[in-house]
């Protein structure tokens, strides 16, 4: 058996070899060269072991087989030996026997096996023209020697007509697509329309066979896409786009099938993506595909606005069938007495928007909403509703744990949870509330009535702060306080000074050898660590009963001074922050400066120092949020923010607020 070269030039050849065509599309591309070999029985047998502790399924070998005519020597050469001179161009696009149409005739369907594994070996057997009997053609192919094809003389057999493709998979090879409950399901979407029109024509899959009929919700429907200028159909006919609508039972299915005039799937479209809780499938039907010299997997490029109308056409079936589907499972437990929002809340948009995520994760986990007693139903509901008002991004696990949802329908619903917009606005609703309420809580317990003197700063105001750097900017608001800095600080800075790594270490209650809480002044440390330069903010916060003087600013000063200049902290720019209920008008001058905002009391090279009065710092931080509070229409009073508050964060508000 001699290797011989594809005629063709190494580049082009390479795109064909390492197409991006994963395992299922490289196997239907398989099936469908059998298909226009005019079998009518095709089997695929998956073969797997299993290996290690967990006992993990991995592929082994891929067996497609058909009883089409085959393929004689002189045939196999032209076939494998060029590439752009498939024997199908001179058919005029329907079977040798004229039996039904043609699927493809590029003749690059050969190279998709190294999409499966690096070797594959075709043993075809074909008919001899004089009746004189049959004979049979090996031809293997090697990924590491992808140039070309090895084939063998041609040898007299007894065995049928047909041909046998074996593809060996090395270990390391990843084919989990082929492994997962769906592959046949998902096989099924792509050959659905040519297994209707053909009722003769047999698949299976290890040994079962693919049936689209009992798996179509209702009748396909045509969409004739009119609406693209003729001018970019390169004198094509107009396009059509057939949608099937699949029932529950459909594993994950293609969104856009691109399809010959016939309606023979030849690849599946990147966009759009499925939405798991819809399963519908666009089939793509135009000539173009396969007269255009243009490669399908850039479609897009090439013929971006028939793409786009289609995709238009797709998503909006989508969002009526998901609208339906929504109606009918919330309707349904409604009816049961277990759905868990209320219907006559519909102006408040935070819970419109939760009770909106919550339908969507109802829909797509469906199943799992419908077995098992009323009991068992209305607590997983009650799950859902709870992981959603607490983090959305927990849900996945919540379902996970609770529901028995299965691998696949696990991985739909984290699909949806990262496709769709709803848990996002959830998470930033939640927070944008929080911080009004924090805002609105710290103004009350700061500036209230006999509350400035009873604030302790050391248990009570700085845990309410630390977490909430965003309070000093919004670029703070992932930072963190460095360990590693500590050290420094506690030489720089004075005394009475209490560091935030002080208080986490000890839960947030520091006292005094006496057992009483101290009345000590209270430093925050945050690093923001960026490439080359560290960003640190320093805050000084000085309890509600002291009024910020030229004592307190010096003290700010000293340890900017000490730590700017410090080599133990490296390169860094430095913000400082001096926080009190009130300014005394010993410094006045320093805070009202003519070439800078108020407050910048200190503009050095690489640090600043700012000093504001709290109610200044909240005003600042509410105006950040009041368009997003606006947008959110959320009004709350500030004794509502308070008993908000006191329920996230009970020991932080003083006894007279906790006792309200």
């Amino acid at each position: 058996m001699a290797w011989k070269p594809v005629h063709t030039g190494r580049d082009f050849l390479a795109r064909q070899t390492y197409t991006k065509a994963g395992a299922v599309e490289a196997i239907n591309e398989l099936v469908w060269n059998g298909l226009d070999a005019e079998a009518n029985e095709i089997d695929i047998d998956v073969e797997t072991a299993t290996a290690g502790p967990r006992e993990m399924r991995y592929v082994t070998q891929v067996v497609i087989t058909d009883n089409g005519h085959g393929m004689s020597h002189e045939r196999a050469e032209a076939a494998f030996l060029s590439l752009g001179d498939s024997w199908k161009q001179s058919l005029n696009r329907r079977t040798v026997n004229n039996k039904r149409a043609l699927h493809g005739e590029k003749g690059v369907g050969r190279f998709y096996v190294y999409s499966i594994g690096g070797h594959a070996r075709w043993t075809s057997v074909s008919a001899e023209p004089a009746g004189t009997g049959n004979t049979r053609v090996e031809i293997v192919g090697e990924q590491r020697r992808w140039e070309g094809f090895s084939i063998e003389d041609p040898v007299p057999t007894d065995q049928p007509t047909g041909t046998r493709v074996a593809i060996h998979v090395e270990q390391g090879r990843s084919n989990t697509a082929l492994l997962r409950e769906d592959f046949p399901l998902q096989l099924t979407a792509r050959l659905a329309s040519h297994l209707m029109a053909n009722s003769d024509i047999v698949i299976r899959v290890n040994g079962l066979a693919l049936d689209p009929v009992g798996l179509i919700d209702g009748e396909p429907f045509d969409v004739v896409l009119d609406q693209v200028p003729a001018g970019r159909l390169g004198g094509h006919e107009v396009p059509k786009l057939t949608i099937v609508d699949w029932t529950d039972r459909m594993g994950r299915v293609p969104a856009l099938m691109l399809c010959n005039e016939n309606g023979m799937a030849l690849v599946a479209a990147d966009h759009p993506k499925a939405n798991p809780a819809v399963k519908s499938t666009g089939y793509l039907c135009w000539s173009g595909f396969v007269d255009s010299p243009a490669d399908l997997a850039l479609a897009h490029l090439h013929h971006q606005e028939l793409l786009e109308e289609a995709t238009r056409v797709y998503e909006e079936h989508v969002r009526e069938r998901l609208d339906a589907t929504t109606a009918t499972v919330v309707a349904r437990m409604q009816a049961e007495g277990i759905y868990p929002y209320p219907t006559d809340r519909m102006d408040d948009p935070i819970l419109s928007v939760e009770r909106d995520m919550f339908d969507l994760v109802a829909v797509t986990a469906r199943g799992t909403l419908t077995g098992g007693n009323r009991q068992q139903r209305e607590m997983n509901t009650r799950l859902i509703k709870l992981a959603l008002e607490e983090r959305s991004e927990s849900l996945d696990a919540v379902l996970a744990a609770t529901l028995e949802m299965s691998p696949e329908e696990r991985d739909q619903l984290a699909y949806m949870l990262r496709q769709s917009s709803l848990g996002h606005i959830v998470g930033a609703a939640t927070e944008v509330t929080r911080r009004v309420d924090l805002i609105l809580a710290l103004r009350q317990a700061i500036y209230g009535n006999d509350m400035r003197r009873r604030m302790r700063e050391i248990d009570q105001l700085h845990p309410l702060v630390k977490d909430n750097a965003w309070l000093f900017g919004e670029e703070w608001r992932l930072s963190r306080s460095e360990p590693g800095l500590t050290t420094v600080l506690r030489d720089v800075l004075a005394d009475d000074a209490l560091l935030e790594a002080d208080l986490i270490a000890s839960g947030g209650q520091v006292l005094r050898d006496n057992g009483r809480t101290g009345r000590l002044d209270l430093v925050l440390q945050r690093t923001i660590h960026t490439p080359g330069l560290q960003h640190r903010l320093v805050i000084e916060l000085k309890r509600p009963s002291v009024a910020l003087g030229d004592k307190e600013l010096r003290q700010v000063r000293s340890y900017a001074r000490a730590l700017s200049k410090n080599a133990a902290t490296g390169r860094a720019k430095w913000t400082f922050w001096l926080v009190g209920a009130s300014i005394s008008e010993e410094i006045e001058d320093d805070v009202h400066q003519t070439d800078r905002e108020w407050g910048h009391v200190t503009k050095q090279g690489d640090y600043d120092i700012y000093v504001t009065q709290w109610g200044q710092l909240l005003d600042d931080a509410a105006k950040r949020l009041e368009f997003y509070r606006e947008q959110l229409r959320y009004d709350i009073s500030q004794e509502e923010a308070v008993t908000r508050v006191r329920e996230r964060h009970s020991a932080l508000l003083p006894e007279e607020q906790r006792s309200a």
